[in-house]
């Protein structure tokens, strides 16, 4: 017999809708139960970091504390440890979350106290470090710049660059901690080269100086001369006029700088001697600049070697309240002296103690009292100033090698000083009356011409003097030299 095959019926369970439905509640309840739970969560440690992060913060005084260089977990850690805020990774998350991770900028910084997480990033982001400030005032030399740098305890590391005199831009240089003595001296020495690229298109037609370095030069001897900042054109124009008419420009801080190489202080009045020691800074006794500057100027003092004021002035001396006072003329400046010695004769009878030149003052040329012109030789000073004078040096020199008594010493400090000498040299006041000479040994006798402007001689006959191109015999009685 044939089975049947239709009428086997395969049973097959079937879960019903509402069945399957139910479970899919069930799962979806949950997943909103679960996400309902996270967002309670998140939302809780959200609350929680927020609170943290715009809350008073751990600190219990004001602290002062390095960020170093690195990343965000780095600095944060580093705060957390310094007791700067409460949780180094709300410290981090939020960072990340506001954007800020990279903007973080190393540098000391003033943490205040209680500071919240918020604000000590905002700090660190604004970069608003604690700064130092170092000044070099103008007229300072290298050395005495590089002295300063190494006093500093905030600076880092040795000097290594050793700029030349006049390449440092005094002023204030703003740093902060961290930073190394090179990084300072490097800005100085960019500063003052920006400062001569701007300023030497912009000199005088008639400047007197024909490169930046001779500029620079200038400039600080300017610096030193220089007591009020207004006159420091016009002490500009005197350097300027001599460079000009080949006279020297005798400027005091120029001999103490050729003493001390700019290495320290000359704790002395300029004496006769240092006038006249013979170094290549000296302009009592070499024309023209010296062979580099003798200090740092400062902006205006290079201005004003670049452009000085037009005038005729040759001299300049102090006026007793820090200025000076001008004159064209040898006679108008020996009038300017008299004056100034009058002034320091009043102020030592009154108790009042005598201004101290040294090399930080405007030292004057030309402030040397010298022995009064005869009248007649009044018309003949400008003349003839140097060349009279370095002859009445040489009859003193010519007395000294004949073995006969040396002048009175007023007369000798008279006759060895230039006649624009520095006030820093203290020498004897001098009176009017004619200089003694001696008499050479015979065998000293010559025939020569003389440069000697005249100059009242009270000599006997046969006696001989020694001018500026050699011996002069001198008929009697009492003749007069022109």
């Amino acid at each position: 017999m044939v089975p049947n095959h239709r009428r086997v019926r395969h049973s097959v369970v079937v879960p019903s809708r509402r069945r399957r439905r139910s479970a899919l509640r069930r799962v979806f309840y949950s997943l909103i139960l679960l996400a309902g739970c996270a967002a309670l969560v998140v939302f809780g440690l959200g609350l929680y970091g927020y609170v943290k992060f715009t809350g008073p913060g751990p600190l219990a005084e004001d602290k002062v504390f390095q960020i170093e260089r690195g990343g965000v977990l780095g600095i944060a850690a580093d705060l957390e440890k310094a007791g700067i805020i409460s949780s180094a990774n709300i410290f981090a998350a939020a960072a990340t979350t506001t954007g800020d991770r990279g903007r973080l900028k190393p540098g000391e910084y003033q943490f205040k106290q209680a500071m919240s997480m918020r604000d000590v990033m905002n700090l660190i982001v604004s970069g608003r470090f604690i700064t130092y400030k170092i000044t070099i005032p103008e007229g300072w030399t290298t050395a005495q710049a590089l002295d300063r740098l190494r006093e500093n305890e905030v600076l880092k590391g040795d000097i290594t660059l050793t700029p030349a005199e006049g390449q440092i831009m005094p002023d204030t240089y703003v740093f902060q901690r961290g930073e190394t003595r090179d990084d300072i001296v490097r800005g100085m020495m960019a500063a003052s080269q920006k400062m001569m690229d701007e300023l030497w298109p912009q000199r005088a037609a008639d400047a007197p100086v024909k490169t930046p370095a001779e500029a620079l030069t200038l400039a600080s001897i300017i610096e030193k001369e220089t007591g009020v900042p207004e006159e420091r054109a016009r002490v500009a124009s005197v350097f300027a006029n001599r460079l000009r008419q080949g006279m020297p420009l005798q400027s005091d801080p120029t001999i103490i700088y050729g003493l001390t190489g700019g290495q320290t202080k000359l704790d002395r009045p300029l004496s006769k001697q240092d006038i006249e020691r013979a170094t290549p800074y000296n302009t009592y006794r070499i024309n023209g600049l010296p062979p580099g500057p003798i200090a740092n100027p400062g902006r205006a003092s290079l201005e004003a070697a670049l452009s000085p004021a037009k005038t005729r002035d040759l001299y300049f001396v102090a006026d007793g309240s820090g200025g000076h006072v001008f004159a064209e003329t040898l006679e108008g400046h020996r009038v300017n002296v008299r004056k100034w010695r009058e002034i320091e004769k009043k102020r030592n009878q009154g108790g009042e103690e005598a201004p101290v030149m040294d090399e930080t003052d405007a030292a004057d040329p030309a402030s040397a009292v010298l022995p009064e012109p005869a009248p007649e030789a009044a018309a003949a000073d400008e003349q003839a100033q140097n060349s009279s004078l370095s002859a009445v040096t040489d009859i003193e020199a010519a007395e000294q090698g004949s073995g006969n008594p040396t002048p009175e010493p007023e007369a000798a400090a008279a006759a060895s000083a230039p006649d624009n000498a520095g006030q820093g040299a203290q020498l004897p006041e001098q009176t009017a009356a004619p200089i003694p000479l001696p008499r050479p040994r015979p065998d000293k006798l010559a025939a020569a011409t003389t440069a000697v402007a005249d100059v009242t001689l009270d000599l006997k006959p046969g006696s001989v003097i020694k001018g500026a191109n050699g011996l002069i015999p001198i008929p009697a009685p009492k003749p007069r030299l022109r």
